[in-house]
């Protein structure tokens, strides 16, 4: 069963139903706002050949997937997706107005902002941002380790070479029970978060 929805912060709600300057640009630019804020990208097995007839549509293979990609930015390459929230945090809204700069700024730093207290993903970020300018390892491993006579098929080990980061749950509180995990640092020491 679903939990009822939660009511939206007031700016949000009132970009959506106001009339004023501020709310007609959002409303405009929704899409973009919601592109330049994301902290993950859309991934896909798509069918091509529907792409050259007709109104814009694809068909996918398989199974559809949010991708976060590297948490560590290419050389040269401009920061993109959660590498927004971890690299470079002071100068967050022009990398995020980068993306697309149509973009009314002030708009996208109230919405940062939102995210900021209200996204439990973004907080996860900021928490890898601070385990990491804290600690001198920025590349670790994570294994986590849990009751595998539950759910055997829906938590099959990763097939990925490696992991940058895990995040359990989503904005409901998850409640997990015998959870270990293990952190294998540069210098391949072990170190281990039990409950």
């Amino acid at each position: 069963q679903l939990l009822p929805l939660l009511e939206p912060p007031s700016y949000l709600l009132n970009l959506y139903t106001l009339t004023n300057s501020d709310a007609v640009k959002f409303c405009k630019y929704a899409r973009g706002y919601n592109s330049a804020l994301a902290c993950i990208s859309f991934g896909a097995n798509i069918n091509n050949q529907f792409l050259e007839h007709g109104i814009s549509n694809f068909q996918i293979h398989d199974q559809v997937y949010h991708l976060i990609g590297s948490l560590l930015p290419n050389e040269g390459h401009t920061l993109a997706f959660a590498q927004i929230y971890i690299y470079d945090t002071a100068n967050k809204i022009t990398n995020h107005y980068n993306v697309m700069q149509e973009l009314n700024e002030n708009i996208l730093q109230s919405l940062q902002n939102i995210l900021d207290i209200c996204n439990p993903y973004i907080q996860n970020f900021c928490q890898i941002r601070n385990i990491i300018y804290n600690n001198a390892t920025t590349k670790i491993s994570i294994i986590i380790h849990s009751d595998r006579n539950q759910n055997i098929c829906c938590y099959n080990a990763s097939l990925a070479p490696d992991i940058a980061a895990i995040m359990v749950g989503d904005s409901h509180e998850v409640n997990l029970t015998n959870q270990d995990i293990l952190l294998r640092t540069c210098n391949r020491n072990l170190q281990k978060i039990a409950e």
